[in-house]
């Protein structure tokens, strides 16, 4: 993805894909907000979506802040960049309705954490949030007749002290039936040095009818490690090996693939770039009022999968070892935050 000139830069532009209009506000007296027109893109359904992007980018905050906000045009993707470095990229909307963060790096170094569309599993994400299954219906891999994710409103606001705010409004649909309805927030924090934490917060509410979210059913391998399914919700999926080393840590000290479908408050990473040699510190917390706490945590860690590239991905699962039924009308919210630390 090309990132383009800072957002102060810019005056007036089309975005090819979201079929409403995005609605930039830059508050400096030199700009005046406008409304940017865009084309139609079938990935953008909803006719009333609407991204606002409130831009007060300019300027560091003192002197000596390398930090930085910048625009991709096309996508509407806010980055954050330390010293012209790519610290994480926030994108709206992806083609399957799913917002999603890619690239995610270690700060100040250029080496990306995060597979996108690896080619095992085309539809992981970076770092996104997806359903596997509601009532039956596939909202995780693109099928024909499965679940569709649609983004119906969404705000996007980076701000003059280098804080970061989306907050959104989600649509699952299946058979022409709308079964739940998402409040998301997510917000990002970026520190002087670079190092970043995310917080998602994601209220779901079922609509007319009782809404069931599952996963596919776990096995074990040989070894008595959690070898296959147990994933949905939120996912990091981490740059194949052998460019990256990754050591996975949970809250009772048990290590990479032991992990997985075993409950935690947290999960520690720390990876290691072969070629620079920058590590970093990666921390997923459950926060203690979600559902389930502690949650049990959906992770691969593997060298040897996928012809020998690799297969590194955490993520909390709370429908790891059973479904989460919410009755028509009820609504259920998680919380967890996500911070990066370079060593």
């Amino acid at each position: 993805m090309g990132i383009g000139r800072p957002v102060d830069a810019l005056r007036r532009t089309t975005f090819p894909c979201p079929s409403g209009p995005f609605l930039l506000h830059f508050p400096f007296k030199r700009v005046q907000p406008c409304i940017m027109k865009t084309t139609g893109c079938p990935a953008f359904r909803p006719s009333g979506l609407i991204i606002a992007l409130t831009a007060l980018l300019p300027l560091a905050a003192h002197a000596g802040d390398a930090r930085e906000f910048v625009t991709d045009k096309e996508t509407g993707a806010v980055s954050m960049r330390l010293g012209g470095k790519p610290c994480w990229t926030y994108v709206p909307q992806g083609k399957e309705g799913k917002p999603y963060f890619h690239p995610l790096a270690i700060p100040g170094t250029g080496d990306v954490l995060t597979s996108f569309r690896p080619p095992d599993h085309a539809w992981h994400l970076g770092f996104w949030f997806s359903w596997k299954f509601i009532n039956g219906c596939n909202f995780w891999e693109p099928e024909p007749n499965g679940g569709q994710t649609r983004v119906l409103a969404q705000t996007v606001t980076p701000s003059g002290d280098k804080t970061f705010l989306s907050e959104a409004t989600l649509a699952y649909t299946a058979n022409g039936k709308n079964l739940v309805r998402e409040k998301r927030i997510v917000s990002v924090t970026t520190g002087p040095d670079g190092n970043y934490a995310i917080h998602w917060d994601s209220s779901f509410t079922a609509q007319d009818a009782e809404a069931v979210f599952s996963s596919t059913p776990p096995k074990k391998d040989k070894d008595g490690n959690w070898a296959t399914g147990g994933y949905g919700g939120l996912v990091w999926r981490f740059a194949d090996g052998p460019a990256f080393s990754y050591t996975f840590t949970n809250s009772a000290g048990k290590a990479d693939a032991r992990t997985c479908g075993e409950p935690g408050d947290r999960m520690e990473v720390f990876a290691t770039a072969a070629a620079s040699g920058a590590k970093a510190k990666i921390t997923f917390r459950d926060h203690p009022g979600n559902p389930r706490h502690p949650t049990p945590w959906f992770v691969r860690h593997s060298a040897t999968s996928h012809k020998g590239r690799g297969y590194y991905a955490v993520g909390p699962s709370m429908l790891f070892h059973e479904p989460l039924t919410l009755p028509p009308g009820s609504s259920v919210r998680f919380r967890y935050t996500v911070s990066v630390e370079r060593l």
